[in-house]
């Protein structure tokens, strides 16, 4: 196990999250220790970028298919349905969006129905 610490607190994660240093470990942690440690994989990992690039094929499509405003979107669109995810989004947050997209796949335009007066519904 090694430790780099900084002089103070610098971005990492493309802006994302601010650190003041870094671990490296021989072996990889379970996800126990990283549980307990507070843990999460860098965005720069392989397989957390595979992970993310497959996301981002997802969400990409959802959030075109719902209109959602360039703003609000995690991902941009790179190619004729290719997508990759913007450089300040965190995992978690591209993993939240997948998890909706997923679960729901349309998304209601319209709010809540007003409630009726009571003079309307007592007549």
């Amino acid at each position: 196990m090694g430790f780099l610490n900084y002089d103070e607190r610098i971005a990492v994660e493309h802006g994302a999250f601010r650190a003041w240093g870094e671990v490296m470990y021989r072996a990889p942690l379970t996800p126990d220790e990283l549980y307990q440690y507070e843990l999460r994989p860098s965005r720069d990992n392989p397989d957390v970028r595979q992970t993310m690039r497959e996301q981002a094929q997802v969400v990409g499509r959802w959030e075109d298919r719902n209109g959602i405003h360039t703003d609000r979107r995690l991902t941009r669109c790179v190619g004729i349905g290719t997508y990759i995810c913007g450089d300040r989004v965190t995992p978690e947050e591209l993993a939240k969006r997948y998890r909706l997209a997923e679960d729901i796949p349309f998304v209601s335009r319209r709010g809540p129905r007003p409630k009726k007066s009571p003079q309307i519904e007592g007549r």
